[in-house]
């Protein structure tokens, strides 16, 4: 009986105590109101905790509270500049405090108010090694990863990894935010690259260059401006390499400006369930080297779904790749397609010309895909498994150095290969893992059919 009665005295005083604090917060509450509009300004800006961020980067993020003419302007434009602060990734914390001027001189002015941050600096050194698989490769990487190299959020980033397909990658990169915002980004990249495409053709290729690129964010989506300038190799065929690949075996070396222009308005990139995608890139290979040409490539999505558990999604992907110079294109440069991420039902890069059993990939191309995620039997409770099926298409030709683009149009649209197929989705954190058994309806005579199960692990699929 005494310690019910201890329990109810217990609750009674518990409920008076959060009945105060609901009192003194609607108080706080109303006295900012009835003053959010009043005459104020930001005096001064103290931080704490800064060792290895330059005063003047930081300047530049802070700056615009000072155009804060009211308490309410004060408060939002300090909020808008930590976090712009949080986005640079260089705080693991940062608190912000509003007081009165502790100036004796200033005590009569009501129209100041000092801003003091305290922040937490992160670690500059990162270091990471591990495994991973993706866009149907598995890879053993290591990475070091210096954030603020100058106190301006610069990072420096160094990596190499070893593949099923990029055999040898290395990496060194240098970004830093202009202008002190993070949304604008300039960095430059050297790397050297072995890729292995004995998979689908007799031919090795190495890869040395760099690029600057500049990205930002507008409000029509992502955009990356890029200059690159490469030196590549096609080399090491094997003893049943085809005539073809023989003779594009040798050096070549290609400086072109590219665009990519992205909007992404999905819920998210692995298992869309909503919204859509856009994504253009344009090339222009011809300011030194031998390699001369305009490439384009363009790719949609749009998905919906219902409360059920029912997705529904529809992806279009095409490019054109046009000479310049009037000699046929390179086979690096060239759109290659088909395989458990591509066009379902075909092997690996195996839809398009072909030479014994080479693909030498293509100039131009078009693939459309759709797909219908319902809830899988017996894991109706789990949403990252779904059951599968879809229906894809697919076209991929070359084009002749003054061919017309009547021709290209019909070449493309004449005789699609077709698959359809059923299978198993599964949405991990990092990737999307498909397991599909797929049917070809219609096929080209050089096309590669890959007829059964097909297993897929990436992150963009059609």
């Amino acid at each position: 009986m005494a310690a019910r009665q201890h329990t109810e005295e217990e609750f009674a005083a518990q409920r008076k105590r959060q009945q105060e604090f609901e009192e003194a917060a609607f108080k706080i509450q109303t006295l900012v109101e009835n003053v959010r509009h009043d005459p104020m300004k930001l005096r001064k800006i103290t931080l704490h905790g800064v060792g290895k961020t330059r005063e003047g980067f930081l300047h530049r993020i802070l700056e615009p509270a000072f155009q804060a003419r009211s308490l309410h302007e004060v408060i939002g434009l300090s909020r808008q500049a930590v976090r712009r602060m949080e986005r640079f990734g260089i705080f693991e914390d940062i608190k912000i405090q509003l007081d009165s001027p502790r100036d004796n001189w200033l005590q009569d002015r009501k129209d100041l108010v000092d801003l003091g941050i305290w922040v937490k600096e992160s670690s500059r050194i990162q270091i990471r090694t591990g495994t991973e698989a993706g866009n149907a490769e598995a890879s053993l990487y290591g990475a070091l990863t210096v954030k603020n190299v100058f106190g301006g959020a610069e990072t420096l980033s160094t990596s190499m990894a070893f593949g099923t397909r990029t055999s040898s990658a290395f990496q060194f990169a240098l970004a830093t935010p202009l202008l002190a915002d993070p949304d604008k980004n300039l960095s430059i990249n050297l790397y050297s690259q072995t890729r292995n495409n004995t998979q689908w053709s007799s031919y090795e290729e190495d890869l040395k260059g760099g690029a600057l690129k500049y990205s930002t964010l507008s409000p029509f989506g992502y955009h990356e401006l890029a200059y690159e300038g490469h030196w590549r190799e096609v080399c090491r065929p094997s003893e049943k390499a085809s005539l073809t690949i023989r003779e594009q075996c040798g050096h070549s070396l290609k400086s072109a400006l590219t665009h990519m222009w992205v909007h992404d308005m999905r819920d998210e990139p692995l298992l869309p369930t909503t919204g859509h995608f856009l994504r253009v890139t344009q090339e222009y290979a011809g300011l030194g080297g031998d390699v001369n040409h305009i490439r384009q490539e363009v790719e949609a999505q749009v998905a919906r779904s219902n409360n059920t558990g029912y997705i529904l999604s529809a992806t279009v992907k095409s490019g054109y790749l046009h000479s310049l110079n009037g000699k046929p294109s390179k086979i690096s440069d060239r759109f290659f397609l088909g395989g458990p991420m591509s066009v379902r039902g075909f092997k690996s890069n195996g839809l398009g010309p072909r030479e014994g059993e080479d693909s030498l990939g293509g100039d131009a191309y078009m693939s459309a895909g759709v797909s219908l995620m319902t809830p899988f039997p017996g894991l109706a409770g789990r949403e990252s498994f779904k059951a599968h099926f879809f229906a894809n298409a697919g076209t991929l030709v070359s084009v002749q150095p003054g061919q017309s683009a009547t021709k290209t149009i019909d070449d493309l649209t004449k005789a699609p290969s077709v698959s359809v197929g059923t299978g198993i989705v599964y949405r991990h954190p990092q990737v999307r893992i498909e397991l599909n058994f797929a049917l070809p309806l219609m096929a080209a005579k050089t096309d590669a059919l890959s007829r059964g199960w097909q297993l897929g692990l990436g992150i963009s699929f059609l």
